[in-house]
């Protein structure tokens, strides 16, 4: 039986790795890199949330994976460089991410809590 502790260095390792790919991809000028995972990792976190998976899926995927696809550290360094450039951008993304982030765990927990 895989420990729980390497299911979450594990997923993780991977989430890491696909944040800094997108990142790297999208975050030119304007961070739509941080912010596209943060809010699909809402989603599909609520999703998660919202069905019954075995503990070492959740520990994989939820805490793992999609912990460290989302990042919460990397969008307030973003937020602290936006303002250093244009205070109202910064405001835009703040606002934008929370607003679409809980938007989005909220619609994909109703999703699979209803399938």
């Amino acid at each position: 039986m895989i420990n729980l502790s390497v299911a979450v260095a594990s997923g993780g390792a991977i989430g890491a790795l696909v944040r800094y790919f997108v990142c790297q991809k999208l975050n030119a000028r304007f961070p739509w890199g941080t912010f596209l995972v943060n809010v699909l990792g809402s989603f599909l976190l609520g999703w998660l949330i919202g069905e019954e998976r075995r503990e070492i899926l959740n520990s994989f995927v939820g805490m793992g994976f999609l912990g460290a696809l989302t990042t919460f550290s990397t969008l307030q360094y973003e937020a602290v460089s936006l303002y250093k450039k244009s205070q109202r951008s910064v405001l835009y993304y703040l606002f934008s991410t929370y607003a679409l982030g809980l938007l989005a765990a909220w619609t994909g927990f109703m999703i699979a809590a209803k399938l």
